[in-house]
């Protein structure tokens, strides 16, 4: 059915297109019968003027050449042919209108035109091609003058065709002039002006360069395809629609697409195709509707004879019941009782994390006060009393900082407080380095400082303490051992980076290093807990910690407070 609706939706538009298409050619062809027949009396009027038959009188007379001249001047201007001119008997041009112009037609002999051989025997000579002088087409007319017969001549007007070609152009159809060897003319389009449909035959092809009626045109063949009879140029398909034109056996062509067409049956097609569908299942619907309502008028009665059945077995489930509500209690009771075991055995665990959580961080401030207590001592022996007070006082501040670890105790807790502020790099890492210096010493491990001094970092005191602490132990034990040691820290004012030449971290376990209680470490060696502080103060100021790869080969820690991702 939906074949049949394409096909006939089809058939119809392409015979209302064909008689649309016969409506137009009839007004193209009555606008280019009319443009030609506006100047073919031209000729017939000067037929006998006396000034014209001077001239083929008296050939050699200057006077009467200027006379001839000047009156085809005037009547070209005043009838807007577009050149007038007399031949004599040999088809040399005696006057011309265009006589002031560079491409003057006086002179030129056009004695192969087949226009002057018919003026000659007497027939209105007629014939349509590209000026041989001005390389311009244009539509010609030959009249042989009345004159005895040795003073024969024939007078010729030429008219362009252009502003008509013109007016075809807006039209989104392929409007064209076939003449009989299947040479396009006219055409609304100039790239199909001057092609043929077809390839010429030698015959037509001497027959054509003899009268130069195109020349210098190469009149190449239309790159056009023709399938089941129907044209396709330039990627599109045409139909054709043609009418004939007596006058030289031209055919007047309109090619207009055929893809609207078939798009326009598709959708007309869809349409019918969706309707039908619709139709179809509102039927469907409809049958199931009354399907379904019996089927329930039916459940219905059922229902009543299952209710009655089943009423006497509502008492042997009630009593079913019962037993499972008294099953359900003991089982809730039972669960609210693991509930609290589960609560307490986290709070435990809690509880464990959060030890060894304070006791890895006191442990380095408690590591820095023994070596500080041992240099003490031994300056104290050798009286060097300022640096036996330095001394203390850096053992003072140790103590603020084991102070400030357990008074915190809510940094490793699972609810994080905001460590956000602003505290000055040089100050944190001086202490961190007066704790760590022994060990930098012992292991002779150079410490490259970039950042400029009294640089600001978004983090508070005691944090960037913590942080650098743990980051810089790591690389110390990430070194032991290991020649020409270095560690770089690099910062600026929204990020702060570390990075050491050790044997780095294995691809695999960048995303875990940073897990409580994971180390690389062997055992006994550590807790697992350093970077898990850092990544959890960094982030409680707003930042975040990234770990890569060093292009020296160690590991990279990077702090980025910077707002962009």
């Amino acid at each position: 059915m939906l074949i049949w609706i394409w096909l006939g939706s089809w058939q119809r538009q392409i015979a209302e297109q064909e008689l649309r298409a016969q409506q137009q050619l009839q007004v193209y062809r009555a606008t280019l019968v009319s443009e030609i027949a506006r100047f073919e009396n031209i000729p017939r009027a000067l037929q006998s003027h006396p000034v014209l038959t001077r001239v083929l009188s008296r050939p050699d007379d200057a006077d009467v050449i200027i006379r001839a001249n000047r009156l085809l001047e005037q009547l070209a201007a005043d009838t807007g042919v577009e050149t007038l001119y007399l031949m004599n008997a040999r088809g040399t041009v005696l006057a011309a209108s265009n006589w002031r112009q560079p491409h003057s037609f006086i002179g030129q002999n056009y004695g192969f035109r087949p226009y002057f051989h018919d003026a000659l025997r007497g027939s209105f000579g007629e014939f349509y091609g590209v000026g041989a002088t001005t390389r311009i087409p244009g539509y010609f007319f030959g009249l042989q003058l009345n004159h005895e017969e040795s003073d024969r001549g024939v007078l010729a007007a030429k008219i362009t065709l252009l502003e008509l070609e013109k007016s075809w152009q807006p039209t989104r159809d392929l409007v064209m002039v076939v003449d009989p060897d299947q040479v396009v003319a006219l055409a609304s389009r100039t790239e199909l002006k001057f092609k043929t449909l077809t390839p010429l035959s030698p015959e037509a092809r001497q027959r054509l360069d003899r009268t130069r009626q195109y020349a210098p045109m190469p009149l190449a063949a239309l790159a056009v395809d023709n399938r089941n009879g129907h044209p396709t140029w330039q990627d599109k398909r045409y139909r054709v629609s043609q009418l004939d034109l007596p006058r030289r056996q031209w055919r007047l062509q309109l090619w207009w697409p055929s893809r609207p067409l078939m798009v326009n049956a598709t959708l007309v097609t869809a349409v019918a195709g969706f309707s039908i569908i619709a139709m179809t299942l509102l039927l469907l619907y409809w049958r199931q509707r009354r399907r379904y309502i019996q089927v329930q008028l039916k459940a219905k009665n059922e229902l009543e004879y299952k209710v009655m059945e089943r009423t006497s077995a509502l008492a042997i489930s009630n009593r079913q019941l019962e037993r499972q509500v008294e099953e359900r209690f003991q089982a809730e009771a039972r669960l609210r009782s693991m509930q609290h075991e589960l609560i307490h055995i986290n709070r435990l665990a809690a509880l464990g994390q959060m030890a060894a959580s304070v006791a890895h961080e006191v442990n380095q401030p408690l590591t820095a006060l023994k070596n500080q207590s041992a240099n003490t001592l031994i300056l104290a022996q050798r009286s060097m009393y300022p640096q036996v007070e330095e001394s203390l006082n850096t053992m003072v501040r140790l103590v603020d900082r084991i102070a400030r670890l357990t008074s915190q105790l809510k940094l490793f807790a699972a609810t994080r407080r905001k460590t956000s502020g602003l505290c000055r790099l040089d100050e944190a890492l001086d202490n961190v380095l007066s704790w760590l210096a022994p060990r930098l010493d012992e292991q002779q491990i150079r410490l490259v400082r970039t950042p400029a001094a009294e640089l600001m970092l978004p983090m508070e005191l005691h944090a960037l303490e913590q942080v650098l602490a743990n980051l810089i132990g790591n690389s110390l034990d990430a070194l032991n051992g290991r020649e020409e040691a270095s560690i770089t820290l690099e910062a600026g004012d929204d990020f702060l980076c570390l990075w050491d030449n050790g044997p780095g971290i294995a691809p695999p376990l960048l995303d875990k290093v940073t897990e409580p209680f994971f180390s690389t470490k062997e055992a006994g060696q550590g807790l697992g807990l350093g970077l898990a502080i850092v990544r959890d103060l960094v982030e409680a100021s707003d930042g975040r910690l990234d770990i890569a790869d060093s292009p020296s080969g160690g590991a990279r820690f990077t702090l980025n407070w910077s707002q962009d991702e």
